[in-house]
């Protein structure tokens, strides 16, 4: 933006580098900011917590937009009038500044100031950085007189005090003292707290560097024990810093007016020197509302200029996006890097000068961390060069109000609200007024004692949660401090409010009779019991397994117990949940808890089976299934008495399995006795049925034999009668069974079924000529196996 109408930089302040006394830190000239307190109108705005030192330029003083009209006043402490401009003979320059001193737009400024308890100081302004400026020599000798024409000023005015902004370089001024200036400012400034008196405020600006530099033009120590504050001009650092990392550039490039870190003259560093000097409470750290810009070959941090270096203020940095010589899509905002202040470059393509620009510049998110900075320095306050600069820019006055402004009331609110059980969790909440930025302390006095505990401190949270467990019943209170974040108060607003607690029962059990699981069809007694409250009251519900919804079954009554017929229902669980309150209690429900209950219905019959059935030789595997009747999840457990045993063993513990796997090898043959439980997986009976089964073992033929009488062969057609005899071995009752197969055939025919015989007598008559096959099949009479063992032979009809 080019030329704006709202920066008169050029009549309003000189920025000039300043160079130092050899082997001492280069210090910068530029306008000052702001002042403190004054008997005639009160130390600070309405609201602030500190001062809030602005100055405004008499150029644009009445304009609607940027001037007076357009400010905050409530926020001010200390507006100072820039200025009325000394002359070497220590008179006021008859020029634009005096006209307007004289103007109604004044007077109107400092009534509205009176009205919100705003300070009003004159500045007199005296600039000379030319060769043994001797302006300023000439200024200071005759500082006597101006001191009489500006008190004579403020108290014709009705002012508050005196801005006193005399900027020039140490020097001799032709005497044999090589610090005269120096000295003679001090005195200037011991000369206007002497003309002004005590009741009246008296603040002198000052360079940057001044606290570090002992022969440099402010003796800051001196001027401090004069004036009421000391606006320290923090900013043009750009001037100094550039030949200095970060930036280290050959000739001077863009950079932070105001770093708050990071550059070799900064913010931080600059605050910290004036506090060991002056002391914090003196000290007014003064903002730029403005930043700088110009063509740069490249849109690169700390650009090199190629044209000449302006000054944007606020209102106009902040507009630069909209200009219309922006080209489309080139703006863009960065942040610095190199300092933690988060100061703010943008850089975009002019299209009328046909340049890419940068501009270096403070919004309210690094002024914001500069006014952190004066709230953790503890600093008398903040200044403004200068308030028209920034005008009635909303963000600018929210972001002073966020940080220094004070709170001047608090309510407190409860919830649950009042009353409620004693274990319920409360949350206190506090709602300051009058601060944009409030933190919160909490305090609670209990009913049982008069003295107040600290519960949480100053913090941004506005809520407090209370765990009313263990407290006495009756009347907790509860007070809220609040104050502004800036604020070195106790407190700015302070509320109390009463909260009663009430003994709730603060637990129940649950219990069964007969205890779970049990049959269905089974009366239920279900039974409650409350602890930690007088007069408790009872209510039941009931939720089956095959539903997501509790019902009430015995409403709210003193009776601790509910009885339950389960008849009919469903086996499974059943959910039981009591809810028990305190007779005084407001509350729903104090205490709850909630237990299952199991339904089973019992298994009836337990079958018995074998594979093989019946009996088996020893030695033979044996599978005993086990099978149960009306019960939906059976388990089984399996036992057994060996023949020769009257004491029955546990074969398979109950489970799932209605198997058992029986390895009969070794087992002594003859009967053995079998028992199987069964009972539901969810009964806790021994058993709900039982089944016996016996089985016999036996000592199983090992091996058969076969002979002929007369033997093979014989003649074809004689006739004869053949006897086959069997033979078999390890068993003691063998029965035999015979087979044939003709040699015409190829199919087995019985021929003789099991007996004890152990011959079949053949009539070879009418068989044909060839070979006949005999099978002989053999078990032990007790065995129901189809056989032990078999063998077979040839005979042959020749």
């Amino acid at each position: 933006m080019q030329a704006s109408r709202h920066f008169a930089f050029a009549t309003a302040v000189a920025i000039v580098l300043v160079v130092a006394a050899p082997g001492s830190a280069p210090v910068l000239a530029s306008t000052p900011k702001q002042t403190v307190a004054s008997t005639n109108v009160a130390a600070t705005g309405t609201y602030a917590q500190r001062e809030i030192f602005g100055f405004a330029l008499a150029s644009s003083l009445g304009d609607p937009t940027i001037g007076y009209p357009s400010w905050n006043f409530d926020l001010l402490s200390t507006v100072a009038f820039f200025g009325l401009h000394v002359d070497g003979a220590g008179q006021f320059a008859s020029d634009a500044g005096w006209t307007t001193w004289n103007s109604p737009t004044l007077t109107a400024m400092v009534a509205k100031a009176h009205q919100h308890r705003t300070k009003v100081v004159l500045t007199v302004v005296l600039q000379d950085f030319s060769p043994n400026t001797p302006s300023m020599c000439a200024g200071l000798m005759h500082g006597d007189t101006t001191v009489a024409a500006a008190v004579r000023e403020v108290k014709a005015k009705g002012v508050d005090g005196v801005n006193i902004d005399y900027e020039g370089l140490d020097g001799s001024c032709g005497t044999s003292d090589p610090y005269w200036a120096q000295h003679a400012m001090t005195a200037f400034a011991q000369k206007m707290r002497a003309g002004l008196g005590s009741s009246y405020y008296l603040s002198v600006d000052t360079y940057a560097a001044a606290a570090s530099d002992g022969y440099g033009f402010f003796d800051v120590r001196g001027i401090a024990a004069y004036a009421d504050s000391l606006f320290v001009m923090a900013y043009d650092l750009e001037y100094s810093n550039y030949r200095r990392p970060p930036t280290s550039c050959t000739s001077f490039c863009l950079g932070p007016t105001s770093p708050l870190t990071g550059y070799y003259y900064n913010d931080s560093a600059v605050i910290s020197e004036y506090v060991a000097v002056a002391g914090a409470g003196k000290v007014i750290f003064g903002v730029p509302y403005y930043g700088r810009k110009a063509c740069v070959g490249a849109a690169v941090r700390n650009a090199l200029p190629t044209s000449s270096v302006v000054a944007d203020s606020y209102l106009d940095a902040s507009g630069e996006a909209s200009d219309p010589a922006v080209q489309a899509g080139s703006y863009t905002t960065h942040r610095d890097a190199s300092s933690s202040g988060a100061e703010r470059w943008d850089t975009w393509y002019n299209t009328t000068l046909q340049c890419t620009r940068e501009l270096y510049w403070d919004d309210t998110v690094s002024l914001g961390k500069k006014y952190d900075l004066v709230n953790s320095s503890d600093l008398r306050g903040v200044g403004i060069w200068n308030l028209n600069y920034g005008g009635s820019a909303p963000e600018l006055w929210y972001a002073l109000a966020a940080h220094f402004t004070g709170c001047s009331g608090v309510n407190i609110a409860f919830a649950p609200a009042s009353p409620s059980n004693v274990g319920t969790a409360i949350t206190v909440t506090g709602a300051a007024s009058g601060c944009a930025n409030p933190v919160y302390e909490f305090w609670l006095r209990p009913a049982s004692s008069s003295a107040w505990q600290l519960v949480q401190g100053y913090s941004t949270s506005a809520t407090y949660r209370w765990n009313s467990a263990g407290a006495p019943s009756g009347t907790v209170y509860f007070g809220v401090w609040a104050r502004s974040a800036g604020s070195t108060a106790p407190a700015d607003a302070t509320g109390s409010a009463a909260y009663n607690v009430v003994t709730p029962c603060t637990s129940v059990s649950l219990g069964f009779t007969p205890s779970s699981p049990s049959n269905v069809g089974s009366l239920v007694r279900v039974a409650a019991g409350a602890s930690g409250c007088a007069n408790p009251l009872y209510k039941f519900f009931l939720r089956t397994a095959a539903s997501g919804t509790w019902q009430v079954v015995q409403d709210y009554s003193t009776n601790s117990a509910y009885r339950w017929n389960s008849a009919g229902a469903p086996a499974g669980p059943v959910y039981f949940g009591v809810w028990v309150r305190d007779a005084n209690s407001t509350v729903s429900v104090d205490a709850n808890t909630s237990a299952a209950y199991v339904l089973f219905a019992p298994c009836a019959n337990v079958s018995v089976s074998f594979t093989p059935s019946g009996s088996a030789g020893a030695g033979a595997p044996v599978t005993v299934t086990a099978g149960a009747s009306s019960c939906a999840s059976p388990l089984y457990e399996f036992w057994m008495r060996p023949a020769s045993s009257s004491t029955w063993q546990l074969l398979q513990a109950y489970s799932s399995s209605s198997t058992y796997r029986w390895n009969t090898t070794g087992a002594a043959p003859g009967t053995v006795y079998f028992g199987v439980w069964a009972r539901d997986a969810s009964s806790g009976a021994p058993s709900d049925a039982t089944g016996p089964a016996s089985y016999t073992l036996i000592k199983a033929c090992t091996s058969a034999g076969m002979s002929f009488s007369p033997a093979s062969p014989i003649a074809h057609g004689s006739g004869t009668s053949v006897t086959v005899t069997a033979t078999a071995s390890g068993c003691g009752s063998p029965v035999y069974e015979f087979w044939m197969r003709p040699a015409t055939s190829s199919t087995w025919q019985l021929v003789q079924g099991y007996s004890t015989s152990a011959t079949y007598r053949w009539n070879t008559s009418g068989a044909p000529a060839g070979t006949v096959y005999f099978g002989i099949w053999v078990r032990d009479a007790k065995s129901t196996a189809a056989s032990d063992t078999t063998t077979s032979a040839a005979y042959v009809l020749g």
